[in-house]
Formats: structure tokens, C-alpha cells, sequence
């Protein structure tokens, strides 16, 4: 099983690789580690909260999820994390792309389900909780799609294929999905935020101002402020100090860097501000952050 590394914007990283095109991840959400920020992928998504409490925010979406919760991530959506409080969150992810249930293949399946859920005109529940009345089949499923790829017994590719069909079965037969209209200027809207994301991550070491993300995107500030926290789920400044201190974090840990230049190289000018805004965040200082790991 992989270690969860929180990822940012577009990941560039492959789940698994073209022979085998999935990844489960076992992701333990503490202080030191609270949050995963907005980022999206080509691959899809099952995930099992095991304990604990968090916030997802999927699409234009916002899920307050609790052990048991089921939760499923579309291709291509963008989603984060974020830890409610101060307890440990643990769930257990698979990550996988559509070619393991043969969405290349240009046949019905792939045609009538597969290439609509990829391109966002056919949209599973996203979310699902005891409460639903077929709750614990689908759970028993994707419970045993995870085992199946965690204990990897003899020919298991076989069986993960079938787990990951059946799963896809039980959500279409117990109509868990809407057909969506993406209108033309939706579709544009969440591109520019997308690529506000990416010149964040590009830019991230140099002062941005909301008035620069606005221009990039055509949109009046105000507008672009609007549709930025509807479709992130936190305000456009708040989610450039959250990616710095993610980014200053990794530097710590990762790097001998003093800390007043890794609050440097991550865009802080002023390290009293750093020092007070880390500390907010992963309630420690720098320096008791990189002596805690």
C-alpha cells in the first residue's frame, strides 16, 4: 500500500502505471498533515473514511463526511481535503484509470457509460453515507476492491476488474447518477479556474494579487473572487498561503534550508509572518515542526 503525498493543482504523478493503472493509498490526516489542497487528475476515485471527521470539497460541492462514508471522485473533477478538527482522519483510497474496465474500447459499455462519466456528462453520487438504502452493498464492494489490491492474492487483476465493474454495476442499477448539461460557459468558467490553479503553483514564490488571477482569466476581481470559492471551497488569497506552507512544510522536512529562506523561497517576505501563519495552520513552529518529524 502507497503512502499518500498530498498533491497540489494538476498532478503530474501516475496512480499505477499502463500496466497496471491503479494505486491504493492508505492517508492518515493529522496536524502536522491537514488537508489536502484543489487538485485533479485523469484517473477516478473510491474512497472508505475509516475514523474520523473531515471536510470534502468536490467540484462545486462540499461533503462533511464521518467514518463509514462512502465517496466518489470522477475523473478530471477537482477536490480537496480538510481536516474538521484536531483528531486523525484515516480512509483508504483507490485510485484508478477507466482502461481498467475497458473505456478505450470503443464498444457500448465504453460509449453509453464509460465516456460520459470521463467527460463529465453522466455524474455518479458523489456521496454516501448508512442512511442510503443500498449503503452496505455498495460498501461491502468497494471494501473488497481494497483488500483485493492490499493482499493481491493469485490472478487478483482478474478479481479487481470485476470488483471495480460490479461497483460501477451497482451504481448505475440503483440509479445513483443524474445526466448533466455542461453548459459552454460553465465549461469555460471551470478551465479558468484551472488554469488560475496552475499559475498559482507556477508562480507561487513571486507576490500574486487577486486583480493578476482576475486579468488571466477575463473575469472582474469581485466575479472571479465568487466563483473561485465556489469552485475551491476557500478564498483565492487563503488558498495561495495554504499552498505555500504545504510547499514550506515539504522544505522543512525535505531540505537543510534555514528557515528563513525556505519562507523566502515559498513567497514569504516577512518571516515573523511566516513563523505566525505556519504556526496557525500546524499549530507548532517551523522549527519544532522539522524536530517533530
Amino acid at each position: 500500500m502507497d503512502t499518500y503525498l498530498p498533491p497540489s493543482q494538476q498532478e503530474m504523478t501516475r496512480h499505477g502505471d499502463k500496466l497496471s493503472p491503479y494505486a491504493l493509498y492508505h492517508c492518515v490526516f493529522a496536524v502536522n498533515v491537514s488537508q489536502v489542497l484543489p487538485h485533479w487528475h485523469e484517473e477516478a476515485e473510491f474512497t472508505i473514511i475509516r475514523e474520523g471527521h473531515a471536510t470534502y470539497q468536490i467540484g462545486p460541492e462540499t461533503f462533511h463526511v464521518s467514518k463509514g462514508d462512502l465517496l466518489f471522485i470522477p475523473p478530471n473533477t477537482l477536490h480537496s481535503i480538510y481536516l474538521e478538527s484536531k483528531k486523525t482522519m484515516i480512509s483508504d483510497t483507490l485510485v484508478f484509470h477507466l482502461d481498467m474496465i475497458g473505456y478505450s474500447s470503443m464498444d457500448q459499455c465504453s460509449i453509453s457509460f464509460l465516456r460520459p462519466f470521463y467527460n463529465g456528462t453522466l455524474k455518479l453520487m458523489p456521496y454516501m453515507n448508512h442512511a442510503c438504502p443500498y449503503y452496505n452493498e455498495i460498501y461491502d464492494s468497494i471494501d473488497s476492491a481494497l483488500y483485493c489490491v492490499d493482499e493481491r492474492p493469485p490472478y487478483y487483476e482478474f478479481l479487481l476488474r470485476e470488483k471495480i465493474n460490479h461497483i460501477f454495476f451497482l451504481m448505475f442499477k440503483h440509479n445513483c447518477l443524474t445526466q448533466i448539461k455542461i453548459s459552454k460557459s460553465a465549461a469555460v468558467h471551470m478551465e479558468k479556474v484551472k488554469q488560475a490553479l496552475l499559475f498559482i503553483q507556477e508562480n507561487y514564490k513571486e507576490p500574486i494579487t487577486v486583480r493578476q488571477l482576475a486579468k488571466l482569466c477575463n473575469f472582474s476581481e469581485i466575479h472571479f473572487m465568487n466563483f473561485f470559492k465556489k469552485v475551491v471551497g476557500i478564498p483565492c488569497m487563503e488558498y495561495i498561503i495554504q499552498l505555500r506552507l504545504k510547499i514550506a512544510a515539504d522544505l522543512i522536512i525535505t531540505t537543510n534550508l534555514s528557515i528563513s529562506e525556505i519562507a523566502l523561497e515559498c513567497g514569504f517576505g516577512n518571516l515573523s509572518n511566516f513563523n505566525r501563519k505556519f504556526k496557525a495552520n500546524f499549530q507548532v513552529t517551523p522549527r519544532e515542526y522539522r524536530k517533530s518529524i
